[in-house]
Formats: structure tokens, sequence, C-alpha cells
């Protein structure tokens, strides 16, 4: 059986482009025992997977060379099993190689019980899936969010980022969010965001101070940069930093150095830290309990761009990296 994949094809040359991938003829192999052959049905994508091009091994996956194939989150649907755990037709979610039909070990699969028909697919890989997960987890664990904070969520309006702020809204929490657009921005305030702001307005500091005149307690960062000097600056004394992401240097080449004013958590006595969401696995349980419960209750929704087709995969992952999404970035696979 043949198959179809998406194979890095060349080092970018400045900003990661859909020309730096290929599509790829992939041979499946025949089942084995424990395994089941699954078609890809949504494919979400990450922004972060552009550090590893080129880069190094990480906690997340091997770094990216030419030939190679990137994976990430998505979902699948069993349509051969040598598994007593699954059958055709089964759906479930697993960490996906780009690839249209694939085989898996059973083991791989995380399933997902009894498809709800008012429960999108999509949700599955946003506030139900990894990127849910992930905002959960620096949420709630590392940043032990209260009702009474005052949260600034940078790149509000990504994956992870609209799950940070509709979960922060959900303890009721006071949510501050930047984006890069008026759509952007317009999409926090649906989410219930107290105040948002484009980041493209003007200096970072100006905005923030502006949007939260009485500081923040709480700052989720998935950008770097600027907006995590101006954190810094409108922390109240002992607040939290959790840091998500570097959008700001993704694929871009941009010095990672860090911020020009980290002395402010010596005489603020802020606390910064930076998570692998990997490795919190026991928090799984409880994510899945209140991201099920606030769904149901209408607290939070799926927020996601779709693109159709396996094969603009690479567009997908391109634009994304330029912003050209709201919430998470999916590829619908049955287009």
């Amino acid at each position: 059986m043949e198959s179809h994949e998406v194979q890095l094809a060349s080092y970018p040359d400045g900003a990661i482009a859909a020309r730096d991938f290929r599509i790829a003829t992939a041979y499946v192999p025949e089942l084995g025992e424990g395994q089941v052959l699954v078609r890809l049905r949504r494919l979400g994508l990450n922004a972060g997977l552009a550090n590893r091009i080129g880069g190094p091994d990480t906690a997340y996956g091997p770094g990216i060379r030419p030939g190679d194939v990137p994976a990430s989150d998505g979902v699948v649907e069993v349509v051969e099993s040598r598994s007593e755990a699954f059958g055709p037709g089964d759906l479930a979610v697993r960490k996906s190689p780009w690839r249209s039909i694939d085989v898996a070990d059973a083991g791989e699969l995380r399933a997902i019980p009894e498809p709800d028909p008012d429960v999108p697919l999509e949700a599955h890989l946003t506030v139900l899936g990894h990127v849910g997960f992930t905002a959960y987890t620096g949420m709630m664990r590392f940043g032990a969010v209260r009702t009474t904070d005052t949260v600034f969520v940078s790149g509000a309006a990504g994956g992870v980022g609209s799950c940070a702020v509709q979960f922060a809204k959900a303890v009721g929490a006071t949510v501050i969010g930047s984006a890069g657009s008026p759509k952007k921005v317009r999409l926090l305030g649906e989410l219930g965001a107290d105040a948002a702001f484009n980041h493209h307005e003007g200096p970072a500091l100006e905005l923030l101070r502006a949007a939260a005149p009485e500081g923040i307690d709480l700052f989720y960062d998935n950008v770097g940069g600027e907006q995590l000097e101006a954190a810094l600056e409108e922390l109240h004394f002992g607040g939290r930093v959790v840091i998500c992401g570097a959008a700001s240097q993704y694929g871009k080449g941009t010095d990672s150095r860090g911020p020009a004013n980290y002395t402010r958590m010596i005489h603020r006595q802020l606390v910064m830290r930076g998570f692998d969401v990997t490795h919190n696995e026991d928090l799984r349980p409880d994510f899945e309990a209140d991201a099920s419960n606030w769904l149901r209750a209408g607290k939070i929704r799926s927020i996601h761009t779709a693109i159709d087709g396996f094969d603009r995969t690479a567009e997908a992952f391109a634009s994304l990296l330029c912003g050209g999404n709201i919430g998470r970035m999916i590829v619908d696979c049955d287009g």
C-alpha cells in the first residue's frame, strides 16, 4: 500500500516557506501484531516545531533534517487492526508523522471515546487536545492561576493562547490578551478577555499599561521579546511568569537573547518558569475532567483555522509562522 508524506526538502534560507518541503510517496508496511493501520483525518500544527528544523533534539522530538518527516498531534481513524484495543472506524489521537496513511503501535493511540456529534474533530486538537493540555499545565500547575489574578496572555489568539485565555476566564481570573490583528483582538473579546490589544499598534509597554493600569499578577508567555520585557515591568511584587513559547523568534533567525530588564526579577521577587508538557502527564486526568466540564457548560470552545487538503500541509505551516491563523492551525485531511 502507498501513502503520501511531507518531508523537509532543504533547510530554509531565511523564514520558513512552503517550498522548503516536498510531498513524497511512502510505502506502508504490513501490519504486525498489536498494530493498527490509520488514516489521518486532522493534523494540528505547532509553531514551536520550527525551532527543531536544523536544530537539536528536544523533549518534543528530534531535530529535523532534510528528508525527515515532521510529526505533530493528529486525529486518526483506524482502517485495519491487529489489536484488541481498536477496531475499524475507531477514532483516536496520536503524535502523527505528516503522513496520510500510516501503521502505528496501538499503544501510541489515545482513543476518542464515543465521539460526540456536537464536538468537532478539531476540538480534540484544541481545547481537548495537546495545545489545551499545554495551556492547562502552564496556567494551572506552573502559573497557579487564582480567581483574584490579573493574567496577561501573549499570542492570545493562537492555539495555546486561545485555550489559556479561556481556561483563566473559566476559573474567574481577569484576563488581558495580546494579538497581531484587529480581527484577532475582536476574537479575544468574544472569548471573554477583559481587555485586549494589537501588539503592532505601539510599544508593548504602553499598550499593556493601558490595558492593565493596575498591573498584572501572572504572565503566560507564548511570544517572548518586547512583550516579555513589558510584562516584567508591570508584574506586581511576587508575580509569576510562565514561559510556554517564543513565537517572535521561531524560524526567523532572530537573536535569542533574554529580556534586557531581567533584573526586575530580583527587586520585585518575580518567579519565571519554563515547562515541558510531556513531563506532566500525571495532570492529564484533571485536565480532561475540567476541560470536558467547561466545554459542556459553554465556558470554552474550539478556536481553530482549518486548511483543506493534506497536500497543503506545508503551506499551512508556513502560514502559521506568519500569523495566518486564528486559534490552532489544523489541516483537514478529508478534503
